[in-house]
């Protein structure tokens, strides 16, 4: 249990060595003297999967929109406000 802590848990000055390293992009509180970084990878995770599934809803749009499908219909299926969608087909007015 204590060796699982003492990886779990490292110095700040060790995080900033594994980011500046790995280029993870791992995220604390600079004030934190310990950081959590089974926490910070799990926060890296879900925002990669959230930055996939950003690019997959506007590589979806851009499809409709190629198939000919209106604006409208395509904010419907991916799941966005119509003018983000037209943001991402530049369609701005």
């Amino acid at each position: 249990m204590a060796n699982e802590r003492r990886f779990r848990e490292v110095e700040r000055r060790a995080a900033d060595v594994i980011e500046a390293i790995t280029n993870s992009g791992i995220k604390y509180d600079e004030e934190d003297e310990v950081v959590n970084v089974c926490q910070a990878i799990q926060e890296m995770r879900k925002e990669a999967e959230q930055d996939g599934r950003l690019m997959q809803a506007q590589e979806s749009a851009k499809k409709l929109y190629e198939m000919g499908l209106d604006t409208e219909k395509i904010a419907q299926a991916v799941g966005y406000a119509v003018e983000t969608v037209k943001g991402w087909l530049g369609l701005r007015a």
